[in-house]
Protein backbone atom coordinates (compact mmCIF):
# COMPACT_ATOMS: atom_id res chain seq x y z
CA UNK A 1 0.00 0.00 0.00
CA UNK A 2 1.42 3.38 -0.70
CA UNK A 3 1.67 5.24 2.61
CA UNK A 4 1.41 8.57 1.37
CA UNK A 5 0.98 11.43 -1.96
CA UNK A 6 3.81 12.28 -3.74
CA UNK A 7 4.81 15.89 -3.48
CA UNK A 8 2.90 18.46 -6.38
CA UNK A 9 4.20 21.53 -7.56
CA UNK A 10 1.21 23.93 -6.43
CA UNK A 11 2.53 26.27 -9.30
CA UNK A 12 2.55 23.68 -12.08
CA UNK A 13 -0.89 22.14 -10.78
CA UNK A 14 -2.31 25.87 -10.39
CA UNK A 15 -1.16 26.31 -14.28
CA UNK A 16 -2.93 23.00 -15.19
CA UNK A 17 -6.08 24.06 -14.05
CA UNK A 18 -6.12 27.51 -15.62
CA UNK A 19 -5.67 26.04 -18.62
CA UNK A 20 -7.98 22.92 -18.11
CA UNK A 21 -10.73 22.63 -20.60
CA UNK A 22 -14.39 23.91 -19.46
CA UNK A 23 -16.92 21.49 -17.70
CA UNK A 24 -16.69 18.60 -15.43
CA UNK A 25 -14.20 15.32 -16.22
CA UNK A 26 -15.29 12.21 -17.44
CA UNK A 27 -15.60 9.62 -15.23
CA UNK A 28 -14.66 5.78 -14.37
CA UNK A 29 -17.36 2.89 -14.70
CA UNK A 30 -17.63 2.99 -10.90
CA UNK A 31 -18.11 6.58 -10.30
CA UNK A 32 -20.41 9.32 -11.24
CA UNK A 33 -20.14 12.77 -12.43
CA UNK A 34 -22.06 15.94 -11.56
CA UNK A 35 -24.05 17.54 -14.16
CA UNK A 36 -22.77 21.64 -12.73
CA UNK A 37 -24.00 24.30 -15.20
CA UNK A 38 -22.86 25.72 -17.60
CA UNK A 39 -7.72 29.47 -3.10
CA UNK A 40 -8.25 36.12 1.44
CA UNK A 41 -9.89 35.67 4.37
CA UNK A 42 -10.76 31.82 5.48
CA UNK A 43 -14.28 31.66 6.11
CA UNK A 44 -14.20 28.20 7.89
CA UNK A 45 -16.37 29.48 10.72
CA UNK A 46 -19.32 30.99 8.45
CA UNK A 47 -21.27 27.72 7.86
CA UNK A 48 -24.28 28.31 10.38
CA UNK A 49 -25.20 31.86 9.15
CA UNK A 50 -25.73 33.07 5.55
CA UNK A 51 -23.05 35.62 4.51
CA UNK A 52 -25.07 39.15 4.70
CA UNK A 53 -24.33 42.00 1.88
CA UNK A 54 -21.02 43.34 2.06
CA UNK A 55 -20.32 46.74 3.91
CA UNK A 56 -18.17 48.06 1.60
CA UNK A 57 -19.15 51.38 -0.82
CA UNK A 58 -21.11 48.91 -3.43
CA UNK A 59 -23.21 47.87 -0.66
CA UNK A 60 -23.97 51.81 0.72
CA UNK A 61 -25.85 52.54 -2.06
CA UNK A 62 -29.31 51.21 -3.02
CA UNK A 63 -28.64 48.58 -5.23
CA UNK A 64 -31.34 50.55 -8.07
CA UNK A 65 -29.47 54.12 -8.15
CA UNK A 66 -27.09 54.92 -10.47
CA UNK A 67 -23.47 55.28 -10.15
CA UNK A 68 -22.27 59.16 -9.97
CA UNK A 69 -18.74 59.52 -11.18
CA UNK A 70 -16.05 60.70 -10.27
CA UNK A 71 -16.19 57.35 -8.30
CA UNK A 72 -13.86 56.14 -5.88
CA UNK A 73 -14.71 52.74 -3.74
CA UNK A 74 -12.09 50.01 -2.27
CA UNK A 75 -11.27 47.04 -4.33
CA UNK A 76 -11.02 43.75 -2.70
CA UNK A 77 -6.69 43.69 -2.28
CA UNK A 78 -8.06 46.65 -0.06
CA UNK A 79 -6.76 49.42 -2.61
CA UNK A 80 -8.34 52.54 -3.48
CA UNK A 81 -9.18 52.90 -6.81
CA UNK A 82 -10.61 55.84 -8.43
CA UNK A 83 -13.23 55.85 -11.69
CA UNK A 84 -13.16 59.20 -13.43
CA UNK A 85 -16.27 58.35 -15.32
CA UNK A 86 -18.67 54.98 -17.04
CA UNK A 87 -15.98 52.61 -18.21
CA UNK A 88 -16.71 51.64 -21.58
CA UNK A 89 -14.06 49.51 -22.68
CA UNK A 90 -13.57 46.80 -19.77
CA UNK A 91 -10.68 44.46 -19.88
CA UNK A 92 -11.49 41.72 -17.72
CA UNK A 93 -8.44 38.98 -16.84
CA UNK A 94 -9.03 36.21 -15.18
CA UNK A 95 -12.11 33.62 -15.54
CA UNK A 96 -13.72 34.84 -12.66
CA UNK A 97 -12.88 37.97 -13.28
CA UNK A 98 -14.96 37.82 -16.97
CA UNK A 99 -17.82 35.72 -15.16
CA UNK A 100 -18.53 38.70 -12.92
CA UNK A 101 -18.25 41.41 -15.28
CA UNK A 102 -21.00 39.58 -17.50
CA UNK A 103 -23.02 38.44 -14.98
CA UNK A 104 -23.91 42.28 -13.77
CA UNK A 105 -24.77 43.33 -17.71
CA UNK A 106 -21.45 44.37 -18.93
CA UNK A 107 -18.73 42.84 -21.38
CA UNK A 108 -15.62 42.32 -21.68
CA UNK A 109 -12.67 43.51 -24.36
CA UNK A 110 -10.59 40.15 -22.89
CA UNK A 111 -10.63 37.12 -22.22
CA UNK A 112 -8.02 34.31 -20.78
CA UNK A 113 -7.15 30.97 -23.02
CA UNK A 114 -9.65 28.91 -20.76
CA UNK A 115 -12.93 30.88 -20.41
CA UNK A 116 -15.65 29.28 -22.39
CA UNK A 117 -18.23 31.09 -19.90
CA UNK A 118 -20.30 32.83 -20.68
CA UNK A 119 -20.88 32.53 -24.12
CA UNK A 120 -20.96 35.86 -25.49
CA UNK A 121 -17.61 35.79 -23.98
CA UNK A 122 -15.92 33.90 -26.37
CA UNK A 123 -15.28 36.52 -29.22
CA UNK A 124 -13.27 38.47 -26.64
CA UNK A 125 -10.09 39.06 -27.45
CA UNK A 126 -7.23 36.00 -26.31
CA UNK A 127 -4.69 37.32 -23.68
CA UNK A 128 -3.13 33.81 -23.27
CA UNK A 129 -3.34 32.00 -19.59
CA UNK A 130 -4.52 33.93 -16.18
CA UNK A 131 -1.13 33.17 -14.66
CA UNK A 132 0.59 35.16 -17.28
CA UNK A 133 -1.78 37.65 -19.87
CA UNK A 134 0.01 39.26 -22.42
CA UNK A 135 -0.22 42.84 -21.45
CA UNK A 136 0.46 43.81 -24.84
CA UNK A 137 -2.77 42.39 -25.94
CA UNK A 138 -4.57 43.91 -22.73
CA UNK A 139 -3.34 47.32 -23.63
CA UNK A 140 -3.99 47.16 -27.55
CA UNK A 141 -7.69 46.60 -26.67
CA UNK A 142 -7.84 50.47 -25.21
CA UNK A 143 -8.96 49.77 -21.89
CA UNK A 144 -10.61 52.19 -19.21
CA UNK A 145 -10.84 49.33 -16.42
CA UNK A 146 -8.73 47.15 -15.97
CA UNK A 147 -10.67 44.34 -13.77
CA UNK A 148 -7.96 41.42 -12.15
CA UNK A 149 -8.42 38.44 -9.68
CA UNK A 150 -7.51 39.41 -6.19
CA UNK A 151 -7.00 35.86 -5.17
CA UNK A 152 -4.81 34.63 -8.13
CA UNK A 153 -3.33 37.45 -9.59
CA UNK A 154 -2.40 40.12 -6.51
CA UNK A 155 1.27 39.94 -8.18
CA UNK A 156 0.22 41.57 -11.13
CA UNK A 157 -0.50 44.47 -9.01
CA UNK A 158 2.59 46.96 -9.95
CA UNK A 159 2.41 45.46 -13.92
CA UNK A 160 -0.96 46.21 -13.91
CA UNK A 161 -0.73 50.08 -12.75
CA UNK A 162 1.82 50.35 -15.45
CA UNK A 163 -0.92 50.33 -18.16
CA UNK A 164 -2.12 54.06 -16.87
CA UNK A 165 -5.93 52.82 -16.34
CA UNK A 166 -7.69 51.81 -13.28
CA UNK A 167 -7.03 48.63 -12.12
CA UNK A 168 -10.08 46.60 -9.87
CA UNK A 169 -9.32 43.73 -8.09
CA UNK A 170 -12.31 41.44 -7.56
CA UNK A 171 -12.43 37.53 -6.43
CA UNK A 172 -13.44 34.80 -4.94
CA UNK A 173 -11.69 33.10 -1.80
CA UNK A 174 -14.89 31.99 -0.46
CA UNK A 175 -18.77 32.32 -0.50
CA UNK A 176 -19.31 35.50 1.05
CA UNK A 177 -17.05 37.39 -1.63
CA UNK A 178 -18.95 36.35 -4.39
CA UNK A 179 -21.83 38.52 -3.56
CA UNK A 180 -19.51 41.32 -2.25
CA UNK A 181 -17.81 41.06 -5.53
CA UNK A 182 -20.94 41.13 -7.31
CA UNK A 183 -21.87 44.50 -5.88
CA UNK A 184 -19.11 45.88 -6.30
CA UNK A 185 -18.55 45.17 -9.94
CA UNK A 186 -22.15 46.68 -10.18
CA UNK A 187 -21.28 49.61 -8.59
CA UNK A 188 -18.09 50.59 -10.74
CA UNK A 189 -19.94 49.53 -14.04
CA UNK A 190 -23.25 51.27 -13.12
CA UNK A 191 -25.10 48.05 -13.08
CA UNK A 192 -26.07 48.05 -9.70
CA UNK A 193 -29.92 47.17 -10.40
CA UNK A 194 -28.62 43.84 -12.01
CA UNK A 195 -26.05 43.29 -9.49
CA UNK A 196 -28.17 43.37 -6.20
CA UNK A 197 -30.68 40.95 -8.23
CA UNK A 198 -27.65 38.68 -8.80
CA UNK A 199 -26.45 38.94 -5.89
CA UNK A 200 -29.47 38.64 -3.74
CA UNK A 201 -30.39 34.93 -5.28
CA UNK A 202 -27.03 34.03 -4.13
CA UNK A 203 -27.86 34.74 -0.87
CA UNK A 204 -31.14 33.04 -1.02
CA UNK A 205 -29.70 29.97 -3.31
CA UNK A 206 -27.40 29.32 0.23
CA UNK A 207 -30.21 30.44 2.87
CA UNK A 208 -32.74 27.77 1.50
CA UNK A 209 -30.03 24.82 1.26
CA UNK A 210 -29.29 25.85 4.97
CA UNK A 211 -33.15 25.61 5.60
CA UNK A 212 -33.25 22.20 4.64
CA UNK A 213 -33.50 19.60 7.47
CA UNK A 214 -30.86 16.53 7.31
CA UNK A 215 -30.39 14.10 10.25
CA UNK A 216 -26.67 12.61 8.77
CA UNK A 217 -23.80 15.02 8.93
CA UNK A 218 -21.45 13.30 6.22
CA UNK A 219 -17.85 12.81 6.27
CA UNK A 220 -16.12 14.56 3.17
CA UNK A 221 -13.15 14.90 1.13
CA UNK A 222 -12.76 16.65 -1.29
CA UNK A 223 -9.33 16.50 -3.69
CA UNK A 224 -7.72 18.58 -6.56
CA UNK A 225 -4.58 17.55 -8.66
CA UNK A 226 -4.37 14.13 -10.77
CA UNK A 227 -5.11 10.56 -10.29
CA UNK A 228 -1.47 9.93 -8.75
CA UNK A 229 -0.93 13.31 -6.66
CA UNK A 230 -3.44 15.42 -5.25
CA UNK A 231 -4.16 18.01 -2.64
CA UNK A 232 -7.39 17.71 0.34
CA UNK A 233 -8.92 21.35 0.12
CA UNK A 234 -9.61 22.27 3.28
CA UNK A 235 -13.20 24.24 4.57
CA UNK A 236 -11.01 27.52 4.06
CA UNK A 237 -10.54 27.23 0.22
CA UNK A 238 -13.71 27.91 -2.20
CA UNK A 239 -14.95 24.77 -2.61
CA UNK A 240 -14.26 23.42 1.09
CA UNK A 241 -16.13 26.72 2.43
CA UNK A 242 -19.28 25.76 0.22
CA UNK A 243 -19.52 21.98 1.73
CA UNK A 244 -19.03 23.76 5.03
CA UNK A 245 -21.75 26.21 4.50
CA UNK A 246 -24.08 22.92 3.66
CA UNK A 247 -22.96 21.39 7.05
CA UNK A 248 -20.51 18.80 5.40
CA UNK A 249 -17.82 17.51 7.25
CA UNK A 250 -14.93 17.63 5.93
CA UNK A 251 -11.84 15.24 7.50
CA UNK A 252 -9.01 17.75 6.18
CA UNK A 253 -10.09 20.18 8.54
CA UNK A 254 -6.60 21.22 11.37
CA UNK A 255 -4.44 20.27 8.82
CA UNK A 256 -1.64 22.36 7.89
CA UNK A 257 -1.47 24.39 4.81
CA UNK A 258 0.86 22.84 2.57
CA UNK A 259 2.26 24.81 -1.13
CA UNK A 260 1.44 28.42 -1.93
CA UNK A 261 -1.95 28.87 -1.65
CA UNK A 262 -4.03 28.83 1.80
CA UNK A 263 -6.82 26.17 2.22
CA UNK A 264 -5.28 23.00 0.83
CA UNK A 265 -3.14 20.42 2.60
CA UNK A 266 -1.96 17.08 1.87
CA UNK A 267 -3.41 13.75 3.70
CA UNK A 268 -1.42 10.48 3.70
CA UNK A 269 -3.33 7.47 3.06
CA UNK A 270 -3.34 6.26 6.60
CA UNK A 271 -5.57 9.59 7.52
CA UNK A 272 -7.87 9.02 4.30
CA UNK A 273 -8.63 5.47 5.65
CA UNK A 274 -9.01 6.29 9.22
CA UNK A 275 -11.66 9.67 8.62
CA UNK A 276 -13.48 7.29 6.86
CA UNK A 277 -15.11 10.15 4.26
CA UNK A 278 -18.40 9.04 3.41
CA UNK A 279 -18.56 11.35 0.04
CA UNK A 280 -15.55 12.40 -1.95
CA UNK A 281 -15.52 14.65 -4.36
CA UNK A 282 -12.50 14.49 -6.94
CA UNK A 283 -11.49 18.24 -9.16
CA UNK A 284 -9.34 16.74 -11.77
CA UNK A 285 -6.81 18.49 -13.35
CA UNK A 286 -5.83 19.34 -16.79
CA UNK A 287 -8.24 18.40 -19.79
CA UNK A 288 -11.01 16.55 -19.78
CA UNK A 289 -10.06 12.52 -20.49
CA UNK A 290 -10.42 8.73 -19.07
CA UNK A 291 -7.70 9.22 -16.64
CA UNK A 292 -9.45 11.20 -13.56
CA UNK A 293 -8.88 10.78 -9.71
CA UNK A 294 -12.32 9.48 -9.16
CA UNK A 295 -11.96 6.76 -11.57
CA UNK A 296 -8.09 6.10 -10.07
CA UNK A 297 -9.89 5.76 -6.50
CA UNK A 298 -12.31 3.25 -7.61
CA UNK A 299 -9.82 1.17 -9.36
CA UNK A 300 -6.95 0.95 -6.68
CA UNK A 301 -7.48 -1.74 -3.72
CA UNK A 302 -5.53 -0.13 -1.45
CA UNK A 303 -9.28 2.43 -1.33
CA UNK A 304 -11.62 -0.47 -1.25
CA UNK A 305 -12.90 0.25 2.33
CA UNK A 306 -13.02 3.76 1.99
CA UNK A 307 -17.42 4.45 2.64
CA UNK A 308 -17.54 6.98 -0.25
CA UNK A 309 -15.43 4.14 -2.40
CA UNK A 310 -17.38 1.04 -1.44
CA UNK A 311 -20.74 2.73 -1.88
CA UNK A 312 -20.01 4.89 -5.26
CA UNK A 313 -20.12 8.16 -3.78
CA UNK A 314 -17.06 9.50 -5.46
CA UNK A 315 -17.57 12.10 -7.83
CA UNK A 316 -16.02 14.40 -10.27
CA UNK A 317 -16.98 17.44 -10.23
CA UNK A 318 -17.05 20.63 -12.53
CA UNK A 319 -13.39 22.34 -12.53
CA UNK A 320 -14.85 25.72 -13.65
CA UNK A 321 -16.94 26.04 -11.11
CA UNK A 322 -15.18 25.21 -8.01
CA UNK A 323 -11.62 26.09 -8.77
CA UNK A 324 -11.16 27.55 -11.95
CA UNK A 325 -13.55 30.31 -11.98
CA UNK A 326 -15.08 30.71 -8.98
CA UNK A 327 -17.95 33.02 -8.72
CA UNK A 328 -20.89 33.95 -10.32
CA UNK A 329 -21.81 30.37 -10.61
CA UNK A 330 -21.79 29.70 -6.90
CA UNK A 331 -25.33 28.83 -7.30
CA UNK A 332 -25.07 25.88 -9.34
CA UNK A 333 -22.07 24.74 -7.23
CA UNK A 334 -24.15 24.96 -4.44
CA UNK A 335 -27.26 23.37 -5.54
CA UNK A 336 -24.64 20.21 -7.19
CA UNK A 337 -23.09 20.08 -3.84
CA UNK A 338 -26.31 19.59 -1.72
CA UNK A 339 -27.55 17.08 -3.81
CA UNK A 340 -24.30 15.60 -3.81
CA UNK A 341 -24.05 15.17 0.28
CA UNK A 342 -27.90 14.57 0.55
CA UNK A 343 -28.68 12.33 -1.99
Amino acid sequence: MRRGFRALGIVALTAAVLAAACGGTSSGDKTKTAAAGGATKPAGTQAATTPKPAGSAAAATSPAAATTYPLTVTDMLGRSVTIAKKPTAVAAISPTTVEYVYAVGASSKTRTSSVRFPLPASGAKDIGPSYQPNLELIAAEKPDLVVADSVSQPQLKATLEGLGVPVLFVGAQVFSDVPKGLRLMGQVLDQQATAGTVAAKLEKTLSDLQAKTHTVKPKVLVVNGTPDDFFAAKPESYVGDLVQLLGGDNVAKGAPDVGRFPGYTKLSLETILASKPDVILAITAGPPSDKNISAALAANPAWADVPAVKNKRVTEVNVEIFLQAPGPRAGDGLNVLEKLLYP
